[in-house]
């Protein structure tokens, strides 16, 4: 593993570390808090920061690079997220909505990088994503309902899981475009314009008291703004099947956090589950991408290619038409 696809690893890992502070900040919320207002607030808030950001560092003539269709990919996913897991959550409850709808993401990221990306699906990769998601399972059966879950919970929160493969494939696809940190302004931007209508037709008053102001806050940098940048960041070295596998940190931290900060126990079940996630993120080794990145670069060269540059530098003097041309 080169220097900078070890850079881009850990900016995923920790996306995913950061991500996992939803499920926390989202119980830090008032009491009756419409979940629907805490995935909007989430993407409002983060795209008002980024956008101000990428603004005055670079003006607005990055706009002007934004590409549609992965824009549209990309907020279709986020948003769909947003609204499918925590209406999942509600239905499912909090441990269970959130290890399905997480535990089924690298699978669906697989299956995706595989056949709109070319990525190719290695044995390594499906044994630790299985490792991974098998102490997904056990992190949900150690919260309890499991067998109680109504189905459409259940269905909700894997269509969360699909959505959320999307986001990142359409982020990918900006980013060659444009920096990552413009292709994560430019999605949340256009996620924001879904999200506010959103805040303004249900009851979101819990945002002007000073806890839902504080934790609305902390939801759109912590949560959404700096792990879609640095994972936005990651993507663009990490094939998409080991992004969303190392993305499955989050739910370790997001246990961890429960424990140490709202006071749950961990029972053996949930340690042996933390266990197979640390096991399955630690055994996994992505995919190089230098040579994938080399041969587009040659392609790229010779789509662009004009035959009358090289007839012009071989009529110079000096220059033999058996000559390489650099």
């Amino acid at each position: 593993m080169g220097k900078k696809q070890g850079v881009s690893v850990a900016f995923v890992l920790m996306a995913g570390a950061l991500w996992g502070t939803t499920g926390l900040l989202q119980a830090l919320t008032p009491a009756g808090t419409p979940p629907l207002t805490v995935g909007s607030v989430r993407v409002v808030v983060a795209s008002v920061i980024m956008l101000a950001f990428c603004l005055l560092k670079r003006g607005p003539g990055f706009l002007k690079k934004t590409r549609p269709g992965p824009l549209i990919t990309a907020v279709a996913g986020m948003m769909g997220y947003q609204f499918a897991f925590f209406s999942a959550l509600r239905l499912t409850g909090v441990s269970v909505g959130t290890m399905i709808a997480i535990g089924a993401i690298p699978m669906f990221g697989g299956l995706v990088g595989f056949l709109l990306e070319k990525e190719p699906l290695s044995p390594r990769w499906g044994l630790s994503t299985g490792v991974a998601v098998t102490g997904c399972t056990l992190l949900a059966f150690a919260g309890g309902g499991v067998m109680t879950a109504r189905w459409s919970g259940v269905a909700l929160a894997v269509l969360a899981a699909f959505s959320t493969v999307f986001m990142g494939l359409g982020i990918k696809r900006q980013g060659a475009a444009m920096t990552p940190l413009e292709a994560s302004a430019v999605t949340l931007a256009g996620g924001a314009l879904v999200g506010l209508p959103v805040l303004l037709a249900l009851d979101s008053s819990w945002l002007l008291t000073p806890r839902g102001a504080v934790v609305a806050t902390a939801l759109g940098i912590v949560s959404m703004a700096v792990p879609l940048s640095v994972f936005a960041y990651g993507v663009q070295r990490v094939l998409l099947r080991d992004a969303y596998t190392l993305a499955l940190v989050e739910p370790l931290t997001a246990c961890i956090l429960s424990a140490v900060v709202l006071g749950e126990r961990l029972t053996p079940l949930s340690l042996a589950g933390v266990a197979l996630i640390f096991l399955g993120i630690s055994s996994l080794s992505p995919s190089q991408k230098g040579k994938l990145r080399h041969t587009r670069s040659c392609n790229d060269r010779l789509r662009h290619h004009r035959p009358e540059e090289d007839r012009a530098w071989k009529t110079k003097p000096g220059n033999s038409s058996r000559a390489t041309r650099p």
